[in-house]
């Protein structure tokens, strides 16, 4: 059997689906792929430089040269080259026009479930795809049951056709121990070597920001606490979070910075005192993985899918709401014997996820959709 994958996202400064799709695709090796598929396919709009991006040697790199969008790319050069027996899509949807089995990654439903955080372009055209391409895969995988549910519920691909398969953090988040270069790298970033808490993310709506500003600007006015604030993340929506800090006289307390290589953001998750993503909807999210692996605390909003992510190993407050995300911050800041507790809980917990199990249990879900009987999993792309 074929194997194609689409490599799109694994070009540029990988973010979330370009993280992931790494992650996944590095395990899968001769010796893990087996007599599963006899050639993998990896299709991609650029060169791939293999010493930078390191893909197993059982892969062909098909480049099909564009520079359109994805999407475009996806249905027209991908589509008509693509004769692969099942076609691994990563992040969110599936060519119109396809000859094979596919399998989809759909990592949640927000934007079905909270339409008013995203622009209308999303609202009109990217949720509507979203939800097609969920619902005409052979096999949609996602990555905690509550993001199973989700789906089913609000996209109405039935339960039966959605696999979970946990991420993990990827194997350089670890904890440091006396290493001189983590109050570096505090420094570096936070210009200061006062304890700072930590965010990495999307600067998007479902993210809160002017929330954690408006409740980092109440903690600091609470108690004479030196703490920073530290931003990591694309500002996708434009959000005028300059202004913001300015307002709320935090302009020497707040730092923000769009990118960091893996290496600085392991020394950034060691160096803070807390992580903090206080996500509208977020059922399951990576960079809390990564920072609980670290041993780093979280602060997060109790929702089902923190609570299957997080175990008991973070501070979850119970609304989205100043008063709140301030007690959390507070709680942490004050009492060292909770964070030294919650942060070996966290070490313990995060090894339940790893990448190699990851890797393994998605080639599993793209095997069985590659043998689905046609039959048993056609489906009309024209129908909505």
């Amino acid at each position: 059997m074929k194997l194609g994958i689409n490599g799109w996202r694994i070009h540029g400064q990988r973010t979330g689906v370009g993280r992931y799709l790494l992650n996944v695709i590095k395990n899968w090796t001769p010796e893990m792929v087996g007599g599963r598929f006899d050639e993998i396919n990896f299709y991609t709009p650029k060169p791939i430089d293999r010493n930078e991006i390191p893909l197993p040697e059982n892969f062909n790199v098909r480049v099909l040269p564009s520079d359109k969008p994805m999407l475009v790319w996806e249905n027209t050069l991908m589509a008509r080259t693509a004769d692969d027996d099942v076609v691994f899509c990563p992040s969110y949807t599936r060519p119109i026009f396809v000859r094979g089995k596919t399998v989809v990654v759909t990592h949640d439903a927000v934007q079905q479930i909270y339409p008013e955080l995203f622009p209308m372009s999303v609202r009109l055209f990217y949720n509507r795809l979203y939800g097609w391409s969920s619902r005409h895969a052979t096999i949609v995988v996602t990555d905690s049951e509550a993001a199973r549910q989700d789906i089913a519920r609000f996209w109405g691909v039935p339960l039966s056709r959605i696999r979970v398969v946990y991420l993990a953090p990827a194997e350089i988040f670890k904890p440091l121990m006396n290493d001189e270069r983590v109050s570096e790298i505090r420094k570096q970033y936070t210009r200061s070597s006062a304890p700072f808490f930590l965010f990495v993310g999307k600067l998007s709506g479902r993210r809160n920001i002017p929330l954690i500003l408006k409740a980092f600007a109440e903690f600091k006015r609470q108690e004479s606490f030196p703490h920073k604030l530290l931003l990591i993340g694309l500002n996708i929506h434009d959000l005028d979070i300059s202004k913001l800090i300015s307002e709320l006289g935090l302009s020497d307390e707040v730092r923000h910075c769009e990118y960091v290589s893996d290496e600085d953001l392991n020394l950034l998750y060691n160096a803070a005192e807390g992580f903090i993503s206080p996500s509208t909807y977020e059922t399951v999210s990576l960079p809390v993985m990564e920072a609980q692996a670290t041993g780093t605390t979280v602060i997060c909003i109790d929702t089902a899918g923190m609570r299957e992510i997080t175990g008991e190993a973070a501070v979850l407050i119970p609304k989205l709401e100043v008063r709140e995300m301030v007690e959390a911050m507070l709680r942490l800041a004050s009492d060292a014997d909770l964070r030294r507790e919650l942060s070996e809980k966290s070490l313990v917990h995060a090894q339940r996820f790893s990448w190699q199990r990851c890797s393994a249990e998605t080639l599993a879900v793209i095997e069985e959709a590659a043998r689905i009987p046609s039959t048993a999993c056609s489906l009309n792309p024209l129908k909505v």
